[in-house]
C-alpha cells in the first residue's frame, strides 16, 4: 500500500494514544467549540463534541493535500473516476449536473422522459396505487425520498422486495389490478428477489382480463434487452446508464416512483441541492469542508481511538430511514480490506453504520450505549426551524448528545453512572425540504467518497455482495450444493 497513508495510519495511532484517558468534557473546555461549526445555506455541522484534541485536528486537515484529494475530487465531478475492477467509469454526479446534455446525451433525454410522465400523471391521475418492485439501492434511496414526501397524494406508493413474496401479497391484497402500476427498478434487471417478484405481480395482474398487461408495467434499468424479454414495451422504459451505481443512483429515474404525487420541479429541487453539496465539497477550503471533515473524523475514530462502529439517529419522522440508506451507501462503498490492486489497506476501513430514529431508539439502543463498556461515534441529524414540534424535537437531541458525550457521574449509586465520551456530531437543517435533503445526501456520498481515497480503496464495487448472490443462484441450480455444509435437520425441508 501507498508509503504515505502507512505514515498517515502510524500519525493517527500516535495522537490517539496522547489523548486515550482523555474525556470529551477536558478537549471541550480546551478547544472554541465555535470554530467546531460550519454554517451553510442548507445545515448547519457541529462536531463540537468529537474527541479530539487541537493538535490532532490540525493534522487531520493537512491528509487531503497529502493524498491529492482535490484533484480526484475533480476527476468524480468531471465523470472521469474510474470503477477500476469492473472497468467502468462513474456518473452518478453528471445525473444532476445542470445541463447534462453537455456530457450524456442518455441523461438529458430521460430528464424529458420522466418530465413528461410526471406531468401526464399529476394532470390526469387514473391510478391510485403504485407499486415499486425494486431492492438494494434501487430501493433505499426511492423510499427514504417517498416517505420524506410523504403519504398525502391520491396515489399510494409501496415498495416490496422480500423474496418470500409476503411483503408483495399484502400490498396486492390492498390493491385493483385496474387502478394500479407496477415499476420494476432494477439496474441488471436480473435480480433474483426482482424477478420473482415481477412474475408474481404479473399473473396477479393477467386475473383482471380487462385490462393491457403491458400499459400497466415501466421498467428502470441499464439492461434493456431484459427489460423487452419480461414484456415492458419501449415506452415505458426508462434507461440506465450502465456506469451508474446502484447505490448512488437516487438521482435518476430510479427515484421517479417516489415522485408520483409531485412534479419535475420538485425532482430538480433535490437536484439542485445536490449540485450544492458538489460544489461546496470540490471548491471550500478543508477547515470549512463538511463532507471531509466527516470523512476525516470517521477515520479518526476509527483508527485513533478504536470505536468500530457509527451510530446514525434522525429527529424528523420524514427522515426515518435515512440510517439504511446511509448504511448500505457507506458499508457497500468501504466495507472492504484490499483494493483492485489486491493492496491492503492499512487502516481500519468501514466501521458499522447503524442507528435509527432518534425518539424511538432513546427507548431500546440507548441504554447499551451510555452504559455498556464499547464506544460509539454518533452523527445526530435534525431539522432547526421555527415549528413548535421541531424545536421540541431539537432540545431533545441536544440532550441526548451532552448525555453521550458528557455522561453523569452518581458516586453514591455507580450503577446509575453514565461514562459518556462517545464522539457526537451533530446536523441540523435549516428547513425539511428536497434541496436541504439532496444536499444532506450529497454530503454523505462525498464523505463516503473522501474516506475511500484516504483509505485506498474502491468505492464503486461489491464483490462481497456478488458472492452472495452467486452462492444463491447455485441453491436453485444444484439441489445438493448445500450438503456438505450444514446438517439434514438445517437443510429446507423437500
Amino acid at each position: 500500500m501507498n508509503e504515505t497513508r502507512v505514515k498517515i495510519f502510524k500519525k493517527l495511532e500516535a495522537f490517539g494514544k496522547k489523548i486515550s484517558d482523555t474525556s470529551i468534557s477536558e478537549l471541550h473546555n480546551q478547544n472554541n467549540f465555535d470554530k467546531r461549526n460550519i454554517k451553510t445555506e442548507f445545515l448547519n455541522y457541529d462536531f463540537s463534541k468529537q474527541k479530539i484534541s487541537n493538535e490532532a485536528y490540525e493534522y487531520l486537515l493537512k491528509i487531503p493535500e497529502k493524498i491529492g484529494l482535490r484533484k480526484t475530487l475533480r476527476k468524480l465531478f468531471d465523470g472521469e473516476i474510474q470503477n477500476h475492477s469492473e472497468n467502468k467509469k462513474v456518473t452518478h454526479t453528471l445525473y444532476r449536473d445542470t445541463n447534462p446534455k453537455d456530457k450524456f446525451e442518455l441523461i438529458f433525454n430521460e430528464r424529458r422522459k420522466i418530465e413528461s410522465f410526471l406531468k401526464s400523471n399529476t394532470d390526469n391521475p387514473v391510478y391510485t396505487n403504485l407499486i415499486c418492485i425494486s431492492i438494494g439501492g434501487s430501493r433505499l434511496g426511492p423510499e427514504l425520498i417517498s416517505q420524506f414526501l410523504g403519504s398525502n397524494g391520491p396515489i399510494k406508493v409501496y415498495f416490496c422486495s422480500s423474496y418470500d413474496l409476503l411483503e408483495l401479497e399484502d400490498v396486492l391484497n390492498n390493491c385493483k389490478q385496474s387502478e394500479t402500476l407496477l415499476f420494476v427498478s432494477s439496474k441488471s434487471f436480473e435480480t433474483s428477489e426482482v424477478i420473482k417478484n415481477l412474475e408474481r405481480a404479473k399473473s396477479w395482474f393477467k386475473k383482471d382480463q380487462s385490462i393491457n398487461l403491458q400499459d400497466h408495467i415501466y421498467g428502470i434499468s441499464s439492461n434493456q434487452s431484459a427489460m423487452f424479454v419480461h414484456g415492458i414495451k419501449e415506452s415505458n422504459q426508462f434507461i440506465l446508464l450502465d456506469s451508474l451505481g446502484g447505490r448512488f443512483s437516487l438521482w435518476s429515474s430510479i427515484s421517479l416512483p417516489s415522485f408520483i404525487n409531485s412534479d419535475y420541479q420538485s425532482y430538480l429541487k433535490l437536484l439542485e441541492g445536490a449540485r450544492e453539496a458538489d460544489e461546496l465539497t470540490l471548491n471550500s477550503s478543508w477547515d470549512n469542508n463538511i463532507s471531509v471533515i466527516m470523512a476525516l473524523l470517521s477515520i479518526w475514530n476509527t483508527n485513533s481511538l478504536n470505536i468500530n462502529n457509527h451510530g446514525i439517529f434522525t429527529y424528523n419522522f420524514r427522515l426515518r430511514s435515512l440510517t439504511n440508506y446511509i448504511a448500505q451507501l457507506s458499508m457497500e462503498s468501504n466495507g472492504k480490506s484490499t483494493n483492485f490492486r489486491s493492496e491492503t489497506s492499512p487502516f481500519l476501513t468501514s466501521p458499522l453504520i447503524w442507528g435509527g430514529y432518534g425518539i424511538e431508539s432513546q427507548h431500546s439502543t440507548f441504554q447499551w450505549m451510555m452504559q455498556g463498556k464499547t464506544h460509539t461515534a454518533c452523527d445526530f441529524i435534525g431539522v432547526n426551524d421555527q415549528n413548535y414540534e421541531s424545536i421540541e424535537s431539537q432540545k431533545i437531541l441536544l440532550s441526548q448528545v451532552v448525555a453521550m458525550s458528557f455522561g453523569k457521574e452518581d458516586i453514591e449509586n455507580p450503577y446509575k453512572s453514565v461514562r459518556g465520551n462517545n464522539p457526537c456530531s451533530v446536523l441540523q437543517l435549516n428547513k425539511l425540504d428536497l434541496k436541504s435533503l439532496g444536499f444532506l445526501l450529497a454530503l454523505y456520498e462525498h464523505k463516503i467518497f473522501t474516506e475511500a481515497t484516504i483509505l485506498g480503496l474502491d468505492p464503486f464495487d461489491q464483490w462481497g455482495v456478488q458472492l452472495g448472490k452467486d452462492l444463491s443462484i447455485n441453491t436453485r441450480e444444484d439441489e445438493k450444493f448445500l450438503d456438505s455444509y450444514f446438517s439434514s435437520d438445517t437443510l429446507p425441508k423437500a
